[in-house]
């Protein structure tokens, strides 16, 4: 992919940027415990997960109560009401086996993001001085935080799929958008603007 050297790291920023505001995953599922249900949405974003439970209702001598029975289950604070959010390192030190390695993924996935964002607010307020110390271009920099993120998340939602009885089935919508900015950012190529190549041939011309 070809992009004019004045809009290549601005790419690279907005990318970044982009990655960190979309979910990378969501799913849903109903939960069956000593025959109450309780139904749970997941929301993943590259550092946090936000869960909306729905408790199970019982009636009692025509008195509705909630029963939560979801809270030994899932890793995650309540922020309010029936929505919690929980963290990479929040969701290791709370699960075991398979979501333990998807908790795994999910945090070497989250360090490349995070890496991602400081980047790019470099790059966004120093531009010349970082590109200037970099033996690569920003551009395929940026497309190899954004390829950690793609994988760790993808992986995660291999693991979540796998264990989909217990979180549902995975729609990793955002992964493959951040699989593909990636992937267009190491394959982008900077060509030289109408400006940069009148720069060029004046210098030239002048030495």
């Amino acid at each position: 992919m070809w992009v004019r050297s004045e809009y290549a790291n601005e790419l690279a920023v907005l990318s970044a940027w982009l990655t960190v505001l979309l979910p990378w995953s969501g799913s849903a599922h109903t939960r069956t415990e000593a025959g109450l249900e309780s139904d749970i949405l997941f929301l993943r974003f590259p550092f946090f997960e936000l869960q909306f439970r729905s408790p199970a209702v019982v009636e009692l001598d025509g008195v509705t109560a909630e029963v939560e029975t979801l809270e030994n289950t899932y890793a995650g604070t309540e922020l309010f009401g029936n929505v919690f959010a929980t963290t990479p390192p929040s969701s290791l030190a709370f699960y075991e086996g398979a979501l333990w390695q998807a908790s795994l993924l999910w945090t070497v996935a989250a360090v490349g993001f995070a890496l991602a964002v400081l980047f790019s607010l470099a790059l966004y307020l120093r531009e010349g001085r970082v590109a200037e110390r970099l033996s690569v271009t920003p551009v395929r920099l940026m497309g190899a935080l954004l390829g950690v993120g793609a994988l760790g998340t993808a992986g995660a939602s291999a693991v979540h799929y796998t264990a989909r009885d217990t979180v549902g089935l995975p729609v990793p919508a955002g992964v493959l958008v951040v699989a593909a900015l990636a992937a267009v950012l190491l394959r982008t190529e900077e060509v030289a603007s109408s400006d940069d190549e009148a720069n060029s041939e004046s210098a030239e011309s002048s030495a």
